[in-house]
């Protein structure tokens, strides 16, 4: 069934209504012209912790996050959360630099350019450990190019010749994927394919769609979105490893300023057990249970999408929240590809997993 009201879903609104302070009840808000995404914690706020966390888009790979808030486990450490969304990886990192937020969850690329930099972060937990931005095109433009579904993902990156392909915004992971896989097909960005930024998840699918750009990138349930309505098929599930150089990846990632981290550590654990409480609550929950908590981010979606684009996300959640060096290596990798990067970045440079509520040695 074609879905409808793809904007009022991701941007105009989620569950616009006013502030519920008591357990079980979520109160999300968002409010469209500030790009402003609050989801206050279950209790009153006058007996919590008021802090401030950023992420790029209001995506379900962050669903740790929301579930945190929804099923009280902020509340529990004495946090009422503040989620900000920034409609873009860059920005969200620029309000934890300038000292704005206290967290961000975000993709590894500002936490790696800050160190090359001299203005180093701390990564103190991994959310997604896989690569959660996956790709869908238009179906016609598909069988143009002779690209099929059961294609290996390598065989598919030379026929993108020609085509025209929709990141997020310049230089964000979703801009530098596609950078990567024109590369990686013996092609030359902007010359042989053309990328550009076109904002958030509707923009893209209505580009797709309308054939503005063959191919888009992005995290779920955008692709879910796209594919539901009959005009885009799946180009590329990472989080299914169909891209092998990603078989593991720092994507996604709380971190911190390392000053603030040194000031605050109990109130950096407490975040911490909160979202690996959260983990721990979305790898056992019932398909009810999940909608009941995602439902109300995506009230126009259909149930089957929605639980899809659940299981897309749960394959890439680091459920202890400890990173790995081959994470960070892979995603150094990564960004030395695409030109982000010039320097190695060692591991324990940029990590530090002692916060988390789990020994991860």
């Amino acid at each position: 069934m074609q879905q409808r009201g793809i904007v009022s879903v991701i941007v105009n609104r989620i569950g616009l209504r006013e502030p519920i302070r008591r357990a079980g009840c979520a109160a999300v808000l968002l409010a469209a012209t500030t790009g402003l995404v609050m989801v206050p914690a279950q209790a009153p706020a006058q007996d919590l912790e008021q802090l401030r966390m950023t992420i790029p888009v209001p995506a379900l790979v962050f669903y740790p996050i929301f579930a945190a808030q929804e099923k009280g486990f902020f509340a529990e450490e004495g946090i009422e959360m503040e989620v900000i969304q920034t409609q873009g990886d860059g920005p969200d990192v620029d309000a934890l630099i300038a000292g704005s937020v206290q967290f961000t969850t975000s993709t590894p690329n500002r936490l790696l350019t800050a160190y090359e930099q001299g203005r180093p972060l701390k990564a103190v937990m991994s959310v997604s450990g896989k690569m959660q931005i996956h790709c869908f095109i238009n179906k016609e433009s598909a069988a143009e190019a002779g690209i099929t579904p059961d294609m290996e993902l390598e065989d598919k990156l030379p026929l993108l010749d020609g085509m025209l392909l929709a990141g997020t915004r310049p230089g964000s992971f979703s801009y530098l994927v596609g950078i990567d896989y024109i590369t990686r097909g013996g092609l030359v960005p902007q010359e042989d394919v053309r990328i550009i930024g076109v904002g958030g998840g509707p923009a893209m699918i209505a580009a797709v769609e309308n054939r503005q750009a063959d191919l888009g990138c992005f995290a779920s349930p955008v692709v879910e979105i796209a594919v539901s309505r009959g005009q885009s098929e799946w180009f590329v599930n990472n989080a299914l490893a169909e891209d092998p150089l990603f078989p593991e990846l720092l994507f996604e990632l709380v971190y911190v300023r390392p000053d603030y981290a040194e000031q605050n550590p109990e109130t950096v654990r407490g975040v911490l057990r909160a979202l690996v409480n959260a983990n721990e609550w979305i790898m056992q929950a019932s398909p009810e249970e999940h909608l009941e908590v995602v439902k109300p981010l995506f009230p126009e979606l259909e149930d089957d999408v929605l639980l899809e684009a659940i299981e897309t996300v749960k394959a890439g959640i680091t459920v202890d929240g400890c990173i790995s060096d081959a994470q960070v290596e892979n995603a150094v990798a990564f960004l030395r590809r695409v030109d982000m990067l010039q320097t190695e970045v060692p591991p324990s440079a940029v990590i530090d997993n002692s916060f988390l509520p789990h020994d991860c040695n």
